[in-house]
């Protein structure tokens, strides 16, 4: 039953219509079953008091007809119709139950309601004025004919004054929720245009840093120190190692350039580049560099920001292995896969603070712009553009650094 009585309410709603025209064609359906349902009620207590029953259930029939092709219209979309006709129907009647079929029952004091409910249902202000006018004159010629009130009755006058007020006040009322609807709606849109501008702004921002991004994948102490590695085994003789090193160098070199020009990569692409790099870093430190990476098994088929990860594990073989000279060298690489992507970088280095104090005395310019730095500048963009808790954390261990890169990733 109640799903039957919703049915009801929604017949003739579209989704592309705005939610105002869909608010009053639900209304109108609403006052339309309510109409229905009045007639019931009214029909039972006519046989309870023993009224006369012959011309109200004419009148009741002819109403259940009129509803019917309100709804009729409602549902083939004709929307000022259906209200046109709803308005006029309760008018007419009014005018007959005023009239003819009860009279002196004040019913014609209804009047001054129909004129409000068009100003809620139809925008049209000429067909306003019309159903004003003509309540108008349904509530006072018949008084003028039939006299059905005494002369000096004040109950015209009285209904004259709040019949006018209530309509002016509501009309006034419904012109300004129009303005500043208009307001609202070019509000909207001024906000829709700076925030695309925003948008296409923080995308040359991201571009701009993902070219940094690329360039410190490239950078020269890695390229020299690869280089002069593979030129030391082609020294020693050993040209099959040589040119294995060479081979996965130039792959490097290329899937670096390529993926430049995107702003996701999937991550068995990135992974298959960090994996060359950390070969081609072994290659320089031999025995005494190892490197264990885990979790790469439980990571679905995810894209994720390219060249973010290897910024991380070069810097913490920069600053943190490089200076370290007792015992093995030695970095793991954690992925997890939750709400966000998660990479985490642990050495057993030098630490933070003693590599900070190494970089200070070595640092040549102090407006330099490190990869670490590009590589977060990205990251703060990401967040404000994703709206979630991405960015870079340096959690504390016993001995060396551990970094935990926090990204977005996408399926």
């Amino acid at each position: 039953m109640k799903s039957f009585i919703y049915k009801i309410f929604d017949i003739g709603l579209l989704s592309s219509n705005d939610a105002k025209e869909n608010k009053k064609i639900k209304l109108l359906n609403i006052f339309c079953f309510t109409w229905s349902i009045l007639i019931v009620v009214i029909t039972i207590f006519d046989i309870i008091f023993e009224r006369e029953l012959e011309g109200s259930l004419i009148m009741h029939g002819i109403s259940y007809i009129l509803i019917f092709i309100i709804f009729l219209f409602q549902y083939k979309h004709f929307y000022i119709l259906a209200r046109v006709l709803f308005i006029c129907s309760i008018i007419g009647i009014t005018f007959v139950f005023a009239n003819y079929t009860t009279p002196l029952s004040l019913i014609e004091n209804f009047y001054f309601i129909y004129p409000l409910i068009g100003l809620i249902l139809i925008e049209k202000k000429w067909i306003n004025i019309s159903i004003l006018v003509l309540c108008f004159i349904l509530y006072f010629v018949p008084n003028l004919i039939y006299k059905h009130y005494p002369d000096n009755t004040i109950l015209p006058v009285l209904v004259f004054s709040v019949f006018v007020a209530a309509y002016v006040i509501l009309n006034y009322s419904d012109n300004l929720n129009k303005k500043h609807e208009k307001e609202l709606l070019l509000s909207k849109e001024k906000l829709e245009q700076a925030y695309l501008e925003l948008e296409e702004r923080k995308r040359s921002e991201l571009a701009s840093l993902q070219l940094k991004a690329l360039k410190s994948q490239m950078n020269p102490h890695f390229l020299f120190n690869t280089i002069n590695s593979i030129q030391s085994l082609i020294l020693a003789g050993n040209k099959e190692e040589a040119y294995k090193y060479l081979t996965k160098f130039s792959l490097l070199m290329r899937e670096s350039i390529k993926t430049s020009e995107k702003s996701f990569v999937d991550f068995s692409v990135e992974l298959s580049m960090l994996k060359k790099y950390l070969e081609l870093e072994k290659l320089r430190f031999k025995q005494d560099f190892e490197y264990e990476i885990r979790g790469e098994k439980n990571i679905e088929e995810i894209k994720i920001p390219s060249a973010v990860i290897q910024p991380f594990v070069e810097n913490a073989i920069r600053y943190g292995l490089l200076h370290k000279v007792e015992g093995k060298k030695k970095i793991v690489i954690e992925f997890y896969q939750e709400n966000i992507f998660i990479c985490s970088v642990t050495d057993n280095g030098i630490g933070i603070e003693a590599s900070k104090q190494i970089s200070i005395l070595n640092r040549k310019s102090e407006t330099e712009d490190t990869s670490i730095k590009v590589i977060e500048n990205r990251l703060k963009l990401l967040k404000e553009f994703y709206k979630t808790d991405i960015g870079v954390v340096y959690e504390k261990v016993e001995k060396g650094t551990k970094v935990v890169v926090k990204i977005p990733y996408v399926n």
